[in-house]
């Protein structure tokens, strides 16, 4: 669903069930996020509009060490200026930016997609590092086994600086 933002000249609100929808993680990885409700709540303020919201989401995305489904759940709220791009600032040189400023977002088509806002708003919310487990052991370096299902047939691996130590006492 779209929302003109033009047609809003008073506080409104909106319930819409927006979703499924899929993240783009990178490197051919994505999160599969269930349906959300989404609660916002659209107000006029001076040079665009106040966007208030909030959603529950369950999403699914690879572990970061051993790349199994990893679930995660939470509840996303947000306040954001939406202003036309014609109000925003262009500044001349290399400015630092408030904390405010950044919760100011500049549109060109008048039209708010829901889908992208959910979308944006769960980059922002998934934690960096996503775990199957806690003790999740990861992958092997070395031949890319699950340390999850046992040990690998890999050798261990030495110290390279005993390795080092070896050879110079051999020449010696």
């Amino acid at each position: 669903m779209r929302i003109r933002l033009a047609d809003i000249t008073q506080p409104t609100q909106f319930r819409e069930k927006v979703g499924p929808l899929t993240l783009d993680l990178g490197y051919h990885y994505g999160a599969q996020v269930e349906p959300v409700d989404l609660f916002l709540t659209v107000s006029p303020v001076q040079g665009g509009h106040r966007l208030d919201g909030e959603f529950a989401y369950r999403a699914v995305l690879p572990c970061s060490r051993c790349l199994e489904e990893a679930r995660v759940e939470g509840i996303a709220t947000f306040l954001l200026d939406y202003q036309p791009a014609s109000q925003a600032p262009i500044p001349e040189e290399e400015v630092e930016v408030s904390i405010e400023e950044t919760q100011i977002l500049y549109y060109d088509e008048d039209g708010l997609a829901l889908d992208a806002l959910v979308s944006q708003q769960l980059y922002l919310e998934f934690p960096e590092k996503v775990l199957c487990r806690p003790d999740c052991r990861g992958l092997c370096p070395r031949c890319g086994a699950d340390l999850n299902q046992g040990p690998c047939s890999c050798p261990p691996e030495g110290d390279s600086r005993w390795t080092a130590l070896g050879q110079l006492q051999k020449k010696s």
